[in-house]
Formats: C-alpha cells, structure tokens, sequence
C-alpha cells in the first residue's frame, strides 16, 4: 500500500521518496573520493546491487515516521468530526430549548386569562345592563308676535330629559325603558310649553322588549318603540336638539307609539326597511281603538347617498267605540327623503303629502278631505371635526283644501361647536311666520301662531345644547 507524507504543502508518494532518498545515497557514494578511480567489483553481482544497512534502516525509519503521522492525521480527522457532532448535538439542543420556551411564553396569557376568569364572580344582572341619558336645553330669548304669549322673554328651557335603562339577556334578546322627564319641555323660569295633562310628569318614551331573529335583518319589537319615519331622518339631519324634523314640528307624524315593530338591515347596511302597527296616539297618550294603524319605509344607501320613502294610514288613536266625536276621515301621509353625507357636510330635502292628518274628527262645515304638502330643505359644512355652520328652511302649505291661500315658512341658521363626542353647543336663530291662517290660528310643536291682521311671526335667538352619556 502506498503512502504519502506531507512536506510544506507538497505531497509525493511513498516509492518516488525512497527512490530519491536511494539517488541521494549512490551520488553520495560517488563523490565521495573523486580523485581514486573506480576498481571493477570482484564480488557477486547481488552483493553490488542490494543498499546499505545503514540506508535500508533509514528507509524502513522513514516509512514509519510517514504511517506515524498518516495514522495521526486520521487521528485528528476522526477527532474534529467528533468534535463537530457534538457541536450540531448541542445546537439542536438549544433550538429545542427556544422553542420550547417559546411555547411556554406563549401560553401564559392563556393562563392568566382562565385564571382570572376563575377568579372572577359569576355575571349579573348589572354586566349586561346599561344606563344612559340625554338632555335638550338652550337659553334663548323668544319674541311671539302679535299676541302676547307666556313663552314671551328669556329664560333657560330643558325640552328634553331622556333616562334610559338596556339590558341584554344574550346576543338575540334585549329590553328597554327610558323615561322621558320632560315631555312636552319646561321652562325653568316659570310655566311649561304646550297643553295637556301630561305636562310636568315623567312619561314612558320606549317600554320594549327586543328579539333579533335573524340578526340585523330581523328585529322585530313590542311595547312602545321608535315609528319607523321621524328617528330615521333625525340621524340624518344631525340637529335634533335644535329643532325638531319637518313632520314632528308640524305634529304631522309621531315619534314613538304603542305596538309591534319589525326592522332590519341586508345587504351591509344598502338596504333597509321598517314597519309598525301601533295604536295611532303616541307615546303621550296611549289609546285603545277599535283598529290599529300602520307606517312603513324603505330605504337606500350607497356611498353616502340616501333615499327613503315612507307611509302612514290610521285614525290616529280615535277610532273609539261611543267616542264623540266620531271619526269621519282616514289620516294618510306619503313621505320621501333624499340626501347626501360625508365627514365634512351633509345635505338633503324631505318632502311631505298628507291628507286629514288634522281633520280625522272633523264633519261640516270642515268637512271632506283636507290635504297639506310641503318640504324642508337642510345642510351643514364642517370647518373642523368640533366646528360646524348649518341651516335648514321649511316650507308648507297647511290646509290646501279648506284655507287653500294660508302658508307657513320656517327657517334656522346656526353655529355649532362639539367640544367632545357627547355634548354640543350651538348659537341659533330661529323665525318662523304664517300668513292667511283661519281663526285659531296654527299650532305646531313650538307655539300656536294665531294671527291678527292674516300674518304671525315667532322668533327666538339663543344658546342650544344637548350632552348625553
């Protein structure tokens, strides 16, 4: 077997190194005495050709020291793999020492979790019950022309105080009671708006239980809850505290009544549509009648644009058994809204045909159908997100029937600022005028404008807020 040795860098086989080393001798022999000449060899021709004892030893030396260090070569090899295993045995080592660490850190918060829910007492009643209220108030000066009026002067006004209570049973089942403390507003300076046997005490505005049967698609309700028209264009108008919305103020449609409620959302919030029958009074004064009355709507959204319209047909609470009067008219109200709104502004026109909505009791000489018709137009601009100006004009045509020439006109202009998410402050103006209005005048939900000459104004400038939590 032929071996190799290692001399600065080079490596020669075994059998050329002894040749060398066996060329380097005979040379050296050679030169050894150049000056005898070389006598012809008198022994056997074997005994010429065989080396030296001393060279044949040198060169079985130098094999040994050559297989020496191959053999510690192979040494050091079998050492540095050696070596090298245990390094990539204790880096898998490690590896699974990270990562199981990392599954450790990771399941702590899992831990903590279950061990504070453990800790945690069972949910009550109260976890899943919520307590909110909202108010309306401003402090203005109002000025009611031509007859005198008590609402006449300065003072501060709460017209709204709504204390609600929710509480939800699970993800489909829910009630509601919120209370309305001021119902037909209050005047703190002395005296209260409006007529009726309510006033001064605290009504049921929302007395429901809620059940969502297929989720936002399906929720129906029964007790006293929200009419499908009025709170759907309140959140589009954006300044209920203000005033109230076209319908409302004119007494042409109720808020809130007594009865069941179906609503409902599909398609992401692009369509939806809500229908009720109640019993036709309001909230103020519930009534049992021989048929109940019904108001429906459906509507469209896309990219901010909205569209409605709407519908009511009932006798409105008077449809009596032995009452007096009897009732001689069916009221009926198509509404329609259109509008457009974004971060900055919004702006929109809600139009109104209503027939009898005042005249259901009525007989000769007032008798036959009654119709009004109007719109009110309205918008807003956002300097910033806590500044905005905004405005509306309404304008109606109350009896086109029985006093074809009377006319209404309302307006406000307004500058509001949000200092946070649930309280705003704005500074308004309000004029509001009826001309060729018959005797009595017309009432709406602010004053009753009765006028002397054909023509009564109202106007009131002032501070107006709301906050609620």
């Amino acid at each position: 077997m032929s071996k190799t040795f290692d001399d600065r860098g080079s490596r020669l086989p075994g059998g050329a190194a002894l040749a060398a080393v066996l060329a380097l001798g005979v040379a050296a022999s050679a030169q050894a005495d150049p000056a005898k000449p070389v006598k012809p060899a008198r022994h056997h021709k074997a005994a010429a050709a065989a080396p030296g004892p001393n060279l044949a030893t040198e060169i079985e030396a130098l094999k040994a020291r050559l297989d020496a260090e191959e053999a510690g070569r192979a040494d050091d090899r079998t050492r540095i793999q050696a070596a090298e295993a245990r390094a990539e045995r204790a880096e898998a080592a490690a590896n699974d020492a990270r990562a199981q660490l990392a599954s450790q850190i990771q399941t702590i918060p899992g831990v903590v979790s279950s061990a504070v829910a453990a800790a945690k007492p069972k949910p009550g009643w109260a976890d899943s019950t919520t307590v909110g209220s909202t108010v309306f108030l401003d402090l203005s000066n109002i000025s009611q022309t031509p007859t005198p009026n008590k609402i006449n002067g300065t003072g501060l006004d709460i017209k709204r105080a709504y204390v609600s209570i929710e509480h939800s049973f699970d993800d489909a089942y829910s009630a509601n009671l919120t209370l309305d403390l001021a119902p037909n507003g209050l005047i703190l300076n002395g005296g209260t708006y409006g007529t009726g046997t309510e006033q001064g005490s605290g009504l049921v505005k929302y007395a429901y239980a809620q059940a969502k049967v297929l989720g936002d698609a399906l929720v129906v309700r029964g007790g006293g809850a929200s009419m499908p028209w009025i709170p759907f264009v309140e959140n589009i108008y954006g300044y209920r505290f203000v005033e109230k919305t076209y319908t409302d103020l004119n007494k042409f449609a109720n808020t809130t009544d007594w009865g069941a409620f179906a609503a409902g959302k599909l398609d992401d919030g692009h369509f939806g549509y809500a229908f009720a029958v109640v019993d036709g009074a309001g909230y103020k004064t519930p009534e049992r009648s021989l048929g109940m009355d019904v108001e429906g709507r459906v509507n469209v959204s896309w990219n901010g644009f909205v569209a409605a319209v709407g519908g009511y047909s009932g006798k409105e609470g008077n449809n009596i058994q032995q009452a007096t009067p009897a009732t001689f008219h069916t009221a009926a109200r198509e509404d329609a809204l259109l509008a457009y709104t974004n971060a900055q502004f919004r702006i929109g026109v809600e139009y109104l045909d209503q027939q009898n909505y005042k005249t259901v009791t009525k007989s000769t000489p007032l008798g036959g159908n009654d119709k009004s018709e109007g719109y009110s137009a309205f918008g807003s601009f956002n300097f910033t997100p806590q500044v905005s100006v905004f405005g509306r004009y309404d304008s109606t045509k109350p009896s086109q029937t029985q006093t074809p020439t009377e006319s209404l006109t309302y307006f406000n202009i307004g500058l509001n600022y949000e200092p946070v998410k649930v309280i705003d402050l704005a500074l308004v103006y309000k004029h509001e005028e009826v001309k060729n209005a018959p005797s009595g005048g017309y009432a709406d939900a602010n004053t009753t404008l009765a006028p002397l000459g054909g023509a009564a104004r109202y106007d009131e400038v002032g501070v107006f807020g709301q906050y609620k939590f």
